[in-house]
């Protein structure tokens, strides 16, 4: 009925806490909400990162452990706990651990920024990838590695070159413009790779996976995906690639 009030709460259907790296959050909640089906609400913790040195990475790990049990008093469904760097920082092995751990102790589901991107990439059968980044070229090796990671082999990679505390500022047409220029120089990519939720991947993804015929995977769109399907929300959500699309 018009004019009726909902005695629904925002995230009546799930409650997605994230632990957000960079001390200034701009572009995750942006892009989140739009893929997001009504229903589904943002928990945001931002963390310490602004140049990324060790010490940020240190101070940020023990604010998201603090940040998630906070999370979990809340009564969120799920907490991601954001930035491969500082999941990591302490071993890939600890980063499973910390996982399972949390999870026991809280009795939260618990996920990472790192297992979102892991799980789609399998599931996806990512194999041959080219990662575009919004980083400094003196990030790309490192950051190039997260394919690796995520299981794959990586045939090219490239950055933006901003600044972190500067990557809200990155133009729209960026990540179009790395994906093609990769995809051309490497024939044989399966897939694009997108690193970080802080710059805006998410247009890009089905133009490309359109254009070139290849999976398009941005660390956005895994988080929200692995989040949303481990929440029991299992809505084919068209727009934004296979992944949401299709599993």
């Amino acid at each position: 009925m018009s004019g009726e009030l909902d005695t629904r709460m925002y995230g009546h259907r799930a409650r997605i806490g994230y632990t957000s790296p960079p001390l200034m959050t701009e572009v995750f909640p942006y892009e989140f909400y739009k893929i997001v089906p009504d229903g589904v609400t943002l928990v945001v913790t931002s963390l310490a990162i602004v140049v990324r040195s060790k010490g940020e990475i240190d101070d940020s790990y023990e604010i998201s452990m603090r940040a998630a049990r906070e999370m979990a008093a809340a009564k969120c469904d799920l907490i991601c706990l954001g930035g491969v760097p500082i999941n990591v920082s302490r071993g890939a092995p600890n980063a499973r651990q910390m996982m399972e751990d949390l999870e026991q102790e809280l009795g939260v589901k618990v996920s990472t920024s790192a297992s979102a991107q892991t799980n789609a990439a399998r599931l996806l059968g990512s194999r041959k990838m080219v990662v575009a980044h919004p980083y400094a070229a003196s990030d790309t090796d490192r950051i190039a590695g997260y394919g690796r990671d995520f299981g794959g082999q990586v045939l090219g990679a490239t950055g933006w070159g901003s600044p972190f505390n500067q990557i809200g500022s990155i133009p729209q047409h960026a990540a179009i413009e790395m994906g093609r220029a990769l995809m051309k120089e490497n024939l044989q990519a399966d897939t694009i790779l997108f690193p970080s939720p802080h710059w805006p991947t998410i247009h890009a993804i089905d133009q490309l996976e359109q254009e070139f015929g290849v999976t398009v995977i941005s660390a956005l769109q895994a988080i929200a995906w692995d989040g949303l399907r481990r929440c029991g929300i299992n809505d084919r959500i068209e727009g934004f690639g296979r992944l949401l699309r299709d599993f």
